[in-house]
């Protein structure tokens, strides 16, 4: 763990984490790279460094060919409806065949290993509002040896990943390869592996650590090492069992978490088989593309993982939006008229639902109200 750090490195890494533009973000930790000690204790700092500006990099690419309208495949999709899921996977395990059957994407379907060459998004229709899957290349060779860096790009952009593995093949290693190089790559599948989140403060009253599993590290021991980096007002959120070098990786966003669902494709092709043991918050399903079995209840998973909420506004004496509005399942009243209007001062507000105790409730603007729930804010 680094815990001297030169002035100059830690004024640079605090430049990053204020810079707002990818442009400056990738001269902020150039200099903040160039400016840390090369020895055995800065070895994971610098390694997730490097990662992250790679990362920014790509990036910046794809921005730029954005303003030059195009050229080139495409290496990130812009998001859509109410979550992007990044489908990925190796060679022929059926995820064409799952977005094709779930979507209006126009995908290849073909027997031959790679015939996916560019991500492919379609919108897949849950209930009344739509999630958007993106069809990708493989992740990884047959081998293990290449590593596409497009789909890992797409997979740390996207709000949620699903992996397909196809039963046909030797699941459980392909599995095991995939979650082995997400982790490596700073994509975290699960929460109980250990994953740290910190939110910077310019004000504050220091360092609020909260822990939601059971590191081996205590709140003392996160505020030394965020002193040392010069941090004293911080929000530290410890899911898991993480490693304090973890708050390294933290520090510079190069480790995401995203929730995660694994689909064990082919069942229509396999009479036995054994699933192997997975974290609690990963979701797993059976199923088959050829015959649609086990992909019906797949939109509800997302929907769960995702932890969201449907929430439909309505202004007084006028009918619900028909249109919900798509929040974080825990968002406050409060919370949700400030996307609506960012300068909002709610006084209280009326929900009708399974959220109150009787339609038409007055609450005030720290009620958490369901899905579902139909809100008429007053301001």
């Amino acid at each position: 763990m680094v815990t001297n750090l030169p002035a100059e490195a830690i004024a640079k890494l605090n430049k990053y984490s204020d810079a707002k533009t990818v442009e400056d973000k990738i001269k902020a930790l150039e200099e903040f790279i160039s400016s840390v000690p090369k020895h055995k204790g800065t070895e994971n700092l610098l390694y997730w460094a490097r990662s992250r500006l790679a990362e920014l990099r790509q990036e910046e690419e794809k921005e730029r060919k954005k303003k030059k309208g195009g050229g080139g495949p495409k290496i990130f999709v812009e998001k859509a409806g109410a979550g992007q899921i990044a489908i990925i996977g190796p060679p022929n395990s059926g995820k064409s065949s799952i977005v094709s059957r779930l979507t209006n994407a126009k995908v290849v379907i073909s027997p031959n290993p790679f015939s996916t060459t560019e991500p492919t998004p379609g919108m897949m229709q849950f209930e009344d509002i739509q999630f958007q899957l993106i069809d990708t290349p493989p992740l990884i060779s047959n081998e293990g040896d290449y590593v596409n860096t497009k789909v890992l790009a797409i997979a740390r952009n996207a709000d949620a990943i699903i992996i397909v593995v196809g039963l046909d093949g030797d699941y459980e290693k392909e599995l095991k390869r995939i979650f082995d190089t997400l982790e490596k790559k700073g994509i975290m599948t699960s929460m109980q592996k250990g994953y740290i989140k910190i939110i910077k403060h310019r004000t504050g009253n220091g360092i609020n650590v909260l822990f939601y599993g059971k590191p081996s590290f205590t709140e003392d021991d996160v505020r030394k090492v965020l002193s040392s980096y010069r941090i004293f007002n911080a929000t530290v959120e410890i899911y898991g069992e993480p490693k304090l070098d973890d708050i390294d990786a933290s520090l510079i966003n190069a480790i995401t978490y995203k929730p995660t669902i694994v689909l064990f494709n082919k069942k229509d092709l396999v009479k036995e088989f054994n699933i192997p043991a997975l974290p609690n918050d990963i979701l797993y399903r059976v199923v088959s593309a050829k015959s649609g079995e086990g992909l019906n209840e797949l939109g509800n998973d997302i929907f769960k993982i995702l932890k969201i909420k449907r929430i439909y506004t309505k202004k007084p004496n006028s009918l619900p939006d028909k249109e919900p509005l798509i929040i974080r399942e825990n968002a406050t009243i409060k919370e949700i008229a400030e996307t609506i209007n960012p300068n909002a001062n709610v006084r209280y507000a009326k929900v009708w639902g399974k959220g109150v105790k009787y339609n038409g409730q007055r609450v005030g603007p720290d009620f958490v109200p369901i899905d579902k729930d139909i809100v008429e804010i007053r301001f």
